[in-house]
């Protein structure tokens, strides 16, 4: 929920909008936050009169989660931190709710007394969230407790807990057990982590659900179309995860590029490719681009409101999506959104449930990354289409169709 950013607080913002327009009173417990994150791009959807806003202090340290480190003091604070909190915290000293079970519960069983509330939803990461929530239900055997896991926790080894010792991880799945034990739903996005719990926790299988990422058509604007101006336009929208994976994509890509520039000089001076990097600093990137001299071929921005990105991504002639090995079975919002705006997609990363999707749905084409150096050039000359199916019908996407399966399924 805003003010986290990206999908953390993408995906409840919009639930808690629909919620609201159904009259549905939404009470959100919600960090605070700081002068680093209070720049989401989802903070108008939670503006409702029926959403209701507790702020909670963080209680974390803002210096471990602020990138990039721009001060010495802040590295100097880094370091220190870095050595106390493991000594604070059992298990995932890196998960920024260690220190909020007491403000949490407290402020939770408060709202649960003043207004009668019987639902109580819990999105994580971060996961330790989860634990708490679970024990509410012993005080309050009247409340329902539902748990949404956007991510793996103990099994996916992410949010540093693949760096940790066992005691550590230990720890953790004692908390992921008793999350789920605790619990009457569990919710997911992605197939694969419900397949997880239901394989790790054989009681839990009746208690899945699979509650999808939703678009929200206030986002997009239909009627819109582009003007042709004899570019063959691509784009890349959102965050770009993976590590040495992605510096490995876009040195693939500039190879691409250059490839394009020898063999088909008048399509070279023809293509655009835009670049909306959400999450994380692209500087070395635009470094190596403007080394080149290529800075009106591949362009940089700032990040931009939904409406407008995804008018963009409507005006594009391809959608080009870089998805790490790690989330090669993981669909995120950004999926459903391209599939609805009807922008052919060419898939980079290895085969798996993105890759499938996209095939299946008759969304684009993949490629793996030692692939894209060859085939790219070929598509930006018109030698290899990528197509899309315009016609498909995505609406079990739709804001208020996945909503109505979250009350009716999950909720009832």
């Amino acid at each position: 929920m805003p003010p986290v950013r990206g999908i953390g607080g993408r995906r409840w913002a919009k639930f808690a909008k629909e919620l609201a327009r159904r009259g549905h009173p939404v009470h959100v417990i919600r960090n605070a936050g700081t002068a680093v994150d209070r720049t989401s791009l989802w903070t108008a959807d939670v503006q409702h009169p029926l959403i209701h806003h507790h702020p909670l202090p963080q209680r974390y340290p803002t210096v471990m989660t602020k990138r990039p480190l721009t001060s010495f003091a802040e590295k100097v604070k880094y370091r220190l931190w870095s050595k106390l909190l493991p000594l604070a915290a059992r298990g995932n000293w890196m998960d920024v709710t260690v220190f909020w079970k007491k403000q949490l519960l407290s402020t939770a069983g408060r709202l649960i007394h003043e207004h009668g509330i019987r639902q109580v939803i819990v999105s994580g990461a971060p996961f330790r969230l989860m634990a708490y929530a679970a024990e509410l239900r012993r005080p309050f055997p009247q409340v329902r407790i539902t748990l949404d896991f956007r991510d793996e926790w103990t099994w996916g080894g992410h949010y540093g807990l693949s760096s940790m010792g066992s005691g550590r991880v230990a720890a953790e799945k004692a908390l992921e057990a008793a999350a789920v034990h605790g619990a009457h739903r569990l919710t997911s996005p992605h197939p694969a982590v419900l397949a997880h719990l239901q394989r790790a926790y054989p009681g839990s299988v009746a208690r899945t659900h699979l509650l999808p990422h939703a678009v929200d058509p206030d986002d997009f604007d239909l009627s819109a179309r582009r003007r042709p101006d004899g570019l063959f336009r691509m784009i890349y929208a959102g965050s770009m995860y993976g590590g040495p994976e992605a510096g490995q994509y876009f040195a693939q890509l500039l190879k691409a590029v250059r490839t394009l520039q020898d063999r088909s000089p008048e399509a070279f001076g023809k293509f655009r490719f835009d670049l909306y990097i959400t999450g994380h600093g692209v500087q070395q990137n635009e470094e190596q681009v403007a080394a080149l001299g290529w800075q009106d071929r591949i362009v940089f921005h700032q990040q931009v409101p939904p409406r407008k990105a995804l008018g963009l991504i409507r005006d594009a002639d391809l959608v080009v999506l870089f998805i790490p090995n790690m989330n090669k079975d993981i669909l995120g919002t950004k999926f459903q959104e391209i599939f609805y705006a009807g922008t052919p997609i060419l898939h980079v990363g290895e085969p798996g449930l993105v890759s499938r999707t996209i095939r299946d749905s008759r969304m684009g084409s993949s490629l793996r990354l030692d692939e894209l150096a060859t085939a790219l050039p070929r598509i930006i000359s018109g030698e290899r289409k990528v197509t899309c199916d315009r016609q498909a019908d995505h609406s079990a996407y739709l804001l208020p169709n996945v909503v109505e399966r979250l009350v009716s399924e999950v909720l009832a």
